[in-house]
């Protein structure tokens, strides 16, 4: 091992610490408003084996269709006799764990410059709505999972392993309906007029059958619920707020809250672009890739300020790290950055990771309260 790799581990081992003490956590009794859906994944939990036991509405719906995960969270509690948070908390960890190791294996390998690679992987390891989002709200482990699903679909392309894509969208189908999206851009990207070597009608497929089985077993839940009040579409929220409640500082607000996420990862990108030291290649995963980040960035836009608000954040991140990982695999000519370069930005990221809700540390806590987030 080369003496830059050896202090980069050691580096990264150094972030990891500092996140695990720096992190906000929150408990049964005291989740903060940016985990609403925790309410409805706890109650699922705790309701086992029974179905929910909540008025029929359009909220309860949405989270019944998501059922599986907190459902087999309220089998082991039941099971063990144990309070259901804190397997969602053993779960969580271990999820977050299973992320970290599949998003280093992967930037190490597209990244061979070893600077670089852990650059990119601090972008990934300090974004505040990842990692610390997941440790603060580990009842959220839905979220979380869907995450994991997306690095894993990428590790599938990258390594042309069947397995991990059947997995990715198992994974995907049952923890948010969000999945419908990489269908959908499955079937586009067999449109295209480029060469497919890993996309085939087979995934389409088996995609199909899976979330077919999925809704089937989802509707179960919801009859043994009690819920069968049907969510409208929100796909138009967008324009609902321009024709009646539109206000200019509320829609600015709205536009900028992805940057809180995005931010760095965008100034980077373009200033790669300006030096022209990023080429994009046409092939199957990164068009594939690049459409799905574009439709899960537009499904809370199109929400709109009223309906996605904040959340457009949390959504639109789940799309974040195959953004990395589309920099890194088009990059081209990028010599390894100086450890000084290395270190100043790794302080840069300490600071940008410091969210004023995730962390104990509040120096962005004022800022936070002007953006109501």
């Amino acid at each position: 091992m080369t003496n830059i790799a050896h202090s980069n581990k050691l580096k990264l081992f150094l972030l990891i610490i500092f996140l695990i003490i720096t992190n906000a956590y929150y408990g049964e009794h005291d989740i903060n408003t940016s985990a609403s859906s925790s309410y409805y994944y706890l109650h699922i939990a705790n309701s086992y084996p029974d179905g929910m036991n909540l008025l029929s509405g359009s909220q309860n719906y949405i989270h019944g269709e998501r059922f599986l995960i907190s459902y087999i969270v309220g089998f082991i509690s039941n099971l063990l006799s144990t309070n259901s948070f804190y397997i969602f908390q053993l779960f969580t960890y271990f999820a977050v764990s299973i992320l970290v190791v599949i998003n280093y294996k992967i930037i190490n390998k597209i990244s061979t410059q070893k600077n670089n690679s852990f650059l990119f992987f601090s972008l990934f390891l300090l974004n505040p709505y990842i990692i610390r989002y997941s440790l603060s709200n580990p009842i959220m482990l839905n979220d979380l999972v869907f995450t994991i699903s997306i690095s894993l679909l990428f590790l599938s392309f990258l390594n042309k392993k069947n397995i991990f894509f059947y997995t990715a969208l198992f994974l995907a189908i049952i923890s948010r309906q969000t999945s419908v999206l990489i269908i959908l851009t499955l079937i586009f990207s067999l449109t295209l007029p480029y060469k497919n070597e890993f996309i085939d009608f087979k995934k389409i497929i088996f995609s199909f059958l899976l979330l077919i089985t999925n809704y089937l077993i989802s509707q179960q839940y919801l009859e043994l619920s009690n819920v069968n009040e049907f969510y409208n579409s929100q796909f138009f929220g967008l324009l609902d707020f321009f024709q009646k409640d539109f206000d200019i500082l509320k829609f600015i607000k709205f536009l900028f809250l992805p940057l809180l996420s995005f931010g760095l990862l965008l100034i980077i990108i373009i200033t790669l672009l300006l030096k022209k030291k990023v080429f994009l290649i046409v092939n199957e995963k990164n068009i594939f890739f690049i459409i799905l980040l574009i439709l899960f960035v537009s499904q809370p836009f199109l929400a709109g300020p009223e309906v996605a608000g904040k959340n457009i954040i949390r959504i639109s991140t789940m799309g974040y790290t195959s953004l990395i990982f589309l920099l890194c695999v088009n990059l081209k000519n990028l010599k390894d950055v100086s450890n000084k370069v290395s270190n100043t930005f790794s302080v840069v990221l300490l600071f940008w990771s410091l969210h004023p809700t995730f962390s104990k540390i509040k120096i962005f806590e004022l800022f936070g309260k002007f953006l109501n987030y």
